[in-house]
């Protein structure tokens, strides 16, 4: 499945390409043909052959955080393609050069600022460009990223403090996440910062403690709001 969110020169493609429900993006310049990929995904012969049938060159792979079912395909696009592979060093990701705050990469007139947003994993980044952000796994359509013994080197508290950096963007700035997490497949594959921070109850918790108190008891929770 591919959700096409291209507008005038700018190519964005929203790509399912196996994993658990998993997003992965590519990001182009209609006019100069350059791209990057982010987080490829499990299949990245085709996620090459999207890209070529686009006019795309990816010269650039850029991965939210290190877990395996994002980094997955780099490797191997990476091949495929020549590009050079980023990511934040706290993650050890193998063959990637590291990602610093505030980093540009352009592709001709477009750009894409990395944000150090450290929570879900010690070394997570999300991609903002021409108003749409790329999240990886800290911010979901109505959910945040996990945290705790099952995602080694998360902080909850490291992850409250960077979903709150993120909603000082517009609000009107669209979301995209690493996951097709919203109801069924497909329901609500993006958002907008400002839907997010007045309707996921993780950002309209009060305080840091209210916020982790939804964590500790999120399967209850679900239960009782009929969320998946």
């Amino acid at each position: 499945m591919i959700h096409d969110h291209s507008e005038g020169h700018i190519r964005f493609l929203q790509i399912h390409l196996g994993g658990d429900r998993n997003f992965c993006y590519l990001i182009g310049n209609g006019d100069t043909g350059e791209a990057a990929a982010v987080d490829p995904g499990f299949d990245s012969e085709r996620f090459w052959e999207i890209a070529e049938t686009e006019g795309l060159n990816i010269s650039t792979i850029l991965i939210t955080h290190g877990h395996s079912d994002h980094i997955g395909g780099a490797d191997k696009l990476k091949e495929l393609t020549g590009a050079v592979i980023y990511g934040g060093a706290e993650d050890k990701i193998s063959g990637a050069q590291p990602v610093t705050d505030g980093q540009i990469f352009p592709l001709g007139d477009l750009a894409i600022t990395a944000m150090a947003t450290p929570g879900h994993s010690p070394g997570h980044f999300c991609y903002l460009f021409e108003g749409r952000l790329v999240t990886g796994d800290i911010l979901f359509c109505g959910k945040v990223g996990g945290t705790g013994s099952f995602f080694p080197g998360s902080s909850a508290r490291q992850e409250y403090d960077s979903l709150h950096k993120l909603l000082r963007l517009p609000d009107d700035t669209f979301v995209f996440p690493g996951h097709d997490y919203y109801g069924g497949e497909g329901q609500r594959p993006h958002s907008t910062i400002g839907f997010e921070k007045e309707h996921n109850p993780f950002l309209t918790a009060v305080d840091f403690d209210a916020f982790s108190h939804l964590k500790d008891n999120w399967a209850q929770y679900k239960k009782e709001h009929d969320i998946r």
